[in-house]
């Protein structure tokens, strides 16, 4: 999984503001998705084992990329995101704030001790390339909403769907509209996953940190990147959650950015990194709720410099919204 790691890596133009290699691309974009079902990632990410559909892959691991921007007419200069999070700013330093939850949730009852089936995670996900029937969407935010269960064996399945497009004015529509409207019927997609080894967590810090690393060294940009990744395989109990908010509370140059209300509406904490990590400066946040530590949110905003995508300066390109995670009896 390594090598595809790397590969899916080099893909992605966010890191290094260059347009992605347009016959890798289409090699992967034109596969079936049964054949790339075994390579799940919201968007490029250093790990995900078991997956989910070739949808996911297009509309995920290339979320970045810039191809076929015009869809299946003229569509819009600059794409169509959603609106940012809205956080009311706060002034404490993240590493108080985050040891303050950790303190609050280790030592809480864990529910996972009784026998279980699978665990069942919901979200949503939406990435700047989104493809649907491989077409590029830039004229409507169309969000992916994904159910898994995944077994004790590591062995998992899945079923996808896709949300109304999502617009923020009467105009994006009527472009949307002219653009063929892709995206007005639900699209719905289902696979499995074979078994896989499932590594429990540790609780401490060291041994979370480590077990986030996974054999890599891993910075806070990419540290960024695997927390929103492993909360979307992972039950974790409350020790677990307490052990990897210690982590970022050691964790050079995040930020409280303050309270902030996701996009179901709860309430959270959130925590921000901006930097330039691997290319395009870009802010990257995650939302815990303060009274249980689970991860909420997660989101990715470019900052000044676009490069080559065509959006606007601090667009949203991606979010992922955790709205389930738990143990099935």
């Amino acid at each position: 999984m390594r090598d595809i790691d790397r590969t899916l890596r080099e893909l992605n133009p966010v890191r290094t503001g260059r347009e992605a290699g347009q016959a890798r691309l289409d090699a992967i974009l034109s596969a079936p998705r049964a054949a790339t079902a075994a390579v799940h990632r919201p968007w490029v990410r250093p790990r995900w084992v078991w997956a989910a559909a070739a949808a996911t892959v297009t509309a995920g691991v290339f979320a970045y990329a810039v191809v076929d921007p015009f869809g299946v007419s003229t569509q819009p200069a600059l794409a169509v995101t959603p609106s940012p999070l809205r956080v009311q700013p706060g002034e404490a330093p993240a590493a108080g704030v985050l040891k303050e939850i950790a303190d609050r949730v280790d030592g809480r009852p864990d529910p996972r001790a009784a026998p279980w089936t699978a665990e069942h995670f919901i979200r949503d996900d939406w990435a700047l390339s989104s493809r649907i029937d491989n077409i590029q969407v830039t004229s409507a935010v169309i969000t992916e909403h994904r159910e898994t269960w995944q077994q004790p064996d590591g062995s998992a399945r899945w079923k996808v769907d896709t949300l109304p497009p999502v617009f923020q004015n009467a105009h994006q529509r009527e472009v949307w509209e002219s653009a063929g409207a892709v995206g007005e019927e639900a699209q719905e997609w289902s696979g499995e996953a074979g078994p896989h080894a499932v590594v429990e967590p540790p609780a401490t810090v060291d041994g979370m940190r480590k077990w986030l690393a996974n054999g890599q060294n891993t910075g806070p940009g990419l540290l960024y990147e695997v927390i929103p990744e492993r909360f979307q395989d992972h039950v974790f109990s409350p020790a677990q959650r307490a052990a990897v908010l210690r982590v970022l509370a050691t964790t050079p140059g995040v930020v409280h950015a303050g309270t902030v209300q996701d996009r179901a509406g709860r309430t959270g904490e959130a925590f921000s990194l901006t930097g330039r990590f691997g290319g395009l400066p870009n802010k990257r946040t995650l939302v815990f709720d303060p009274a249980t530590g689970d991860l909420l949110a997660y989101e990715e905003q470019l900052q000044h410099d676009t490069g080559k995508l065509r959006v606007r300066p601090y667009s949203v390109i991606g979010y992922s919204t955790f709205l389930k995670a738990e143990r099935l009896p």
